[in-house]
């Protein structure tokens, strides 16, 4: 077997330093360049990966291998991209685009058309650009182009809200990606992060929670750290807005370790989740000193809001909230955050207009998806405005919004919610606003949210509650009540719980009791937090 031939077997099966060794002795054909050029890239040596697939596309071009150049074009367009180069990733985009043009229907029409439709700043126009390229696939009975043109318009779809038609085809991408259908590494991650990503966003917890044990034994089997550290920082974000904040801050750790192994110039995302916890926790020059490289990074966009909040800056938290939606407007799953944030960012620097005017897209974007999450911030913001003017009709709202909060198992919002429910109606019913303030602040506790514990230190002492909770762990769950216990967690009423578990509310009832008892707390939403931190037992094995 020849140099180029082992070379090109070893980085099949991704092992990246075998490949290395072995092409580094294979000469300057342009095909040695190259996969020379790829096995640094996932070893992290990225600039030595750019020049040496820089020297590759100009081989190809001087052997007259027009196909092979455009596909160099188009991986320094995408990477150097990327790498914050957006200038020279024009250049090279514009080059693929006129050598692709002179070819005709070809495979590597298919992949210009994903990249133009991934660089697309609007949802709308980059799904019709994917179908064409996944016709184009078929056409040509290209597989691997096929499954990165599924997963290019399920992200799409789900950017304009189009979320049962955008999971369908992600999951079908993923599956054919880590089954060994295709083999490309760039492919195979793209896809990955694809639903990674879309999880964390919508909070779809469970079909994260699969995936993600798919992808990390795929990432493990074939070393692809970069993957596994992106989807550890991703799951990360769900992680945190369910409160398994102990779960996320060890995510958050794995994936900065496999970004220093591997690509710690992309370690961004990560450090503005770790930022994000910290802030959530007080730890306020912790979040600073993570934040310090990255303060103009897209990814840390909400984080570096969160710390101009948390300074009293609001007008600056809301500058840059604006200028990043002004550029990601247009996707639904990227905004919504970023729109109720700033909706609290204009209430804290008192333009209640300019609040209310960001309510109307996150109300859009609840109609259009229909996703818990996402009618639970819409309902939530409108609150926060309505509060503002004293209107009556807030407390409903909040209302709304515990609900839906309850239903996406998201813990922290949901507190907030109850806390900004017991603030409206603390003057005409004082008995259920402290009812809501010790739920709310049972979970907080737990949580360990320092920050908003603070924040509603004056509502806790005008209606006579405390901020602690009780021990752990003060008695031992039997069966039953340890399969209570997680339905808990997903906000569910005795009844659906009996429903579930088959046995009447009123015996749920009684094992709830005992759940508490045993746990040392005082209401549901604390068992609720518990449950919540606590990782599920695995089933007992024969």
């Amino acid at each position: 077997m020849d140099l180029l031939t082992r070379g090109a077997a070893l980085l099949a099966e991704g092992d990246w330093q075998a490949a290395k060794d072995t092409l580094g002795q294979a000469g300057d054909a342009p095909e040695a360049l190259s996969g020379l050029g790829e096995a640094l890239f996932w070893l992290g040596d990225i600039p030595r990966a750019l020049a040496l697939r820089e020297r590759a596309y100009v081989a190809f071009r001087e052997g007259g291998n027009k196909s092979s150049a455009a596909r160099m074009a188009l991986w320094l367009a995408t990477e150097h991209t990327v790498f914050g180069n957006d200038a020279v990733g024009n250049g090279w985009l514009g080059r693929a685009d006129r050598l692709i043009g002179e070819l005709g229907a070809c495979v590597e029409r298919g992949w210009l058309l994903l990249c133009h439709s991934r660089r697309s700043p609007d949802p709308k126009a980059a799904e019709p650009l994917a179908r064409e390229a996944l016709e184009l696939a078929q056409t040509l009975g290209d597989r691997e182009l096929e499954i990165a043109a599924i997963s290019q318009r399920g992200r799409s779809l789900l950017a304009t809200g189009q979320t049962q038609q955008g999971f369908a085809c992600l999951d079908e991408a993923m599956a054919a990606a880590t089954s060994g259908e295709i083999r490309s590494p760039n492919t195979i991650t793209n896809t990955c992060c694809d639903m990674i990503g879309a999880c964390e966003r919508t909070m779809e917890l469970e079909r994260a929670t699969q995936w993600c044990q798919v992808t990390d034994e795929y990432a493990r089997r074939y070393t692809f750290l970069p993957l596994f550290a992106f989807c550890r920082a991703t799951y990360a974000g769900v992680l945190l807005a369910v409160g398994r904040w102990t779960d996320a801050d060890r995510e958050l750790c794995e994936a900065l370790r496999a970004y220093q192994a591997s690509l710690p110039s992309q370690s961004s995302l990560a450090l503005a989740r770790l930022a994000e916890l910290r802030l959530l926790q007080g730890r306020d020059a912790e979040a600073e000193a993570l934040l310090a490289k990255d303060l103009h990074s897209p990814v840390a966009t909400k984080a570096v809001a969160m710390l101009y909040l948390a300074r009293g800056d609001a007008p600056q938290a809301a500058r840059l909230l604006a200028t990043r939606l002004a550029v990601v407007q247009n996707d639904v799953l990227v905004a919504a955050p970023l729109l109720l944030l700033l909706v609290e960012a204009h209430l804290a620097g008192r333009n209640i207009a300019a609040a209310a005017r960001a309510v109307a897209p996150l109300d859009a974007i609840a109609a259009t998806t229909r996703r818990a999450a996402f009618v639970a911030s819409a309902a939530y913001a409108s609150g926060l405005v309505r509060r503002a003017k004293h209107d009556r009709s807030a407390a409903a709202a909040f209302e709304v919004a515990i609900d839906a909060y309850a239903s996406a198992g998201m813990l922290l919002p949901g507190a907030r919610a109850r806390l900004a429910l017991a603030r409206c109606l603390a003057a005409d019913d004082p008995r259920a606003a402290k009812e809501l303030c010790r739920t709310a602040v049972a979970i907080l506790a737990e949580l360990g949210a320092q920050r908003d514990l603070d924040a509603n230190a004056d509502l806790r002492r005008r209606l006579g509650v405390g901020a602690r909770i009780g021990p752990r762990m003060s008695g031992k769950l039997t069966r039953r009540e340890e399969e209570v216990l997680p339905l808990l967690a997903l906000g569910l009423t005795n009844a659906k719980i009996g429903a579930r578990l088959f046995i009447s509310p009123k015996t749920v009832e009684h094992h709830v009791g005992h759940i508490l008892e045993k746990l040392g707390l005082e209401t549901r939403a604390a068992a609720a937090a518990h449950a919540a931190r606590t990782p599920p037992k695995k089933p007992a094995t024969k």
